[in-house]
């Protein structure tokens, strides 16, 4: 539209052209003067044409009154011209002229009353424009609106949804601290990482109630085993202390009968002076037996019997041995099963001493080392071969006893230390072939 009012002001200054330069001919007859005045009367008519094609219908009637009168101007003109050229003079040609000029005004006039129509036309598209202009930005307003409210409700439906699962899953939480597993999930949510949230912490009690309920389980079977175990070991105790009684029972028969034996040899011999020593000493032998059937003995006891045996025993063998006794602990503190010490002196006789024709020595020795009564029962006898030795320390219940006369061997008596001192390192012994024997008895002293 700018573009038409451009040609409008080029169509009114190549008229004003087109009219100046026909003066200038009127006046100077200069060919140079008509020629321009035709150049620029038809650079009119062809912008005239030009807007012709391209204009609304107030135009196009103000385009057609304007081109019929620059025709007009152009007749009026070349007629003024020729009177001109025909040397008419003035008063021939003024009419003409002044017909021309005056046609020129009307010109003028339709040039600017197209100018007036373009303006209008201008005004009125944008009159058009303006009214778009306000419908679209009312469009967008509502467009604006309308998102506004979908944002808020959305955002109100979205923080429900956060809300009501948090709340889920506080409660659950709670519960769960209280110990209670149960989990609604409830419904889900249009925000699909809560229901990936609530999902995983549904798992999660579900493990974890899963996991209690195992080692509740464990538990449960961990003190059926215990209970198992204590059963065991009851039954341990009470066989146990079965072997220690049948083991104490074993002693007094053949203990008696030996010594009864010795006794009555000894009566044959002499049937005086020593019998009633033997007989005494026999009897506190076997009241010891007798008493210390249901209890332990202290050290003290134990090497009273000794004495009491060795005494027997020197009555009977009178030179072929020598005994000697050396104690460097306090015996009333140490405790040890009934008949301990007798049985090795009893095996240090009968398999060291008696099968050898000049006898030999008998040594005891207890001392005390690092909490521990130290036991040596040593004779210079017959000893032992490795196959022996291999018998006597095997804890096999298949092999026979070692030892007799009181019917306790050395394995029962060590059996017995055992079984009372819960150690397997109680005993031992070191002997060889020709050489004697000693026997090692390494006890816990208990304060």
């Amino acid at each position: 539209m700018m573009n038409k009012m451009s040609i409008t002001n080029e169509i009114k200054n190549n008229l004003n052209q087109s009219f100046s330069h026909f003066n200038q001919y009127i006046l100077t007859n200069a060919e140079e003067s008509k020629r321009l005045y035709e150049f620029h009367y038809d650079k009119a008519v062809e912008d005239v044409a030009a807007l012709q094609q391209d204009s609304d219908l107030r135009s196009r009637y103000i385009l057609r009154d304007l081109l019929n009168s620059l025709e007009s101007f152009k007749q009026a003109a070349d007629r003024t011209i020729k009177v001109y050229d025909d040397r008419s003079g003035v008063d021939v040609y003024y009419d003409e002229y002044v017909w021309t000029k005056e046609i020129v005004s009307y010109c003028n006039t339709f040039i600017s009353m197209l100018s007036d129509s373009y303006f209008d036309y201008n005004v009125t598209i944008y009159r058009g424009l303006k009214q778009k202009q306000e419908y679209i930005n009312k469009i967008l307003m509502a467009y604006i609106m309308v998102a506004l409210m979908l944002s808020a409700i959305y955002t109100l439906l979205f923080i429900g949804d956060i809300t009501r699962k948090l709340k889920e899953l506080v409660s659950a939480s709670e519960k769960v601290v209280k110990g209670d597993f149960t989990y609604n999930e409830g419904e889900r949510t249009y925000i699909y990482e809560l229901d990936i949230l609530s999902e995983a912490f549904r798992k999660m009690i579900t493990h974890i109630s899963k996991y209690i309920e195992s080692l509740q389980e464990k538990a449960e079977l961990e003190r059926k085993l215990q209970d198992e175990k204590m059963k065991l070991l009851s039954y341990e105790n009470a066989l146990k202390v079965s072997q220690l009684k049948v083991l104490q029972a074993q002693i007094n028969p053949h203990f008696l009968f030996n010594t009864l034996n010795c006794i009555s040899q000894t009566a044959v011999k002499e049937n005086a002076h020593k019998t009633e020593s033997l007989i005494r000493a026999v009897a506190g032998i076997l009241r010891y037996s007798l008493s210390m059937m249901d209890r332990n003995a202290t050290l003290e006891e134990e090497v009273n019997v000794v004495k009491q045996y060795m005494y027997i025993q020197k009555i009977r063998y009178e030179d072929r041995f020598e005994f000697n006794l050396k104690i460097n602990v306090d015996l009333k503190k140490i405790v040890v099963p009934a008949m301990t010490l007798q049985p090795f002196v009893e095996n240090a006789f009968i398999h060291g001493i008696e099968p050898k024709e000049e006898g030999g020595v008998i040594n005891i020795e207890i001392t005390e080392q690092g909490g521990f009564c130290t036991i040596l029962i040593e004779d210079t006898g017959c000893g032992m071969d490795e196959d022996m030795l291999k018998e006597i320390m095997s804890d096999s219940p298949e092999q026979r006893p070692v030892g007799h006369t009181t019917g306790l061997g050395i394995r029962s008596v060590v059996q017995r230390l055992k079984l009372m001192y819960n150690r397997d390192d109680i005993f031992s012994i070191e002997s060889k072939k020709g050489c004697g024997t000693r026997v090692y008895l390494k006890i816990p002293i208990k304060e």
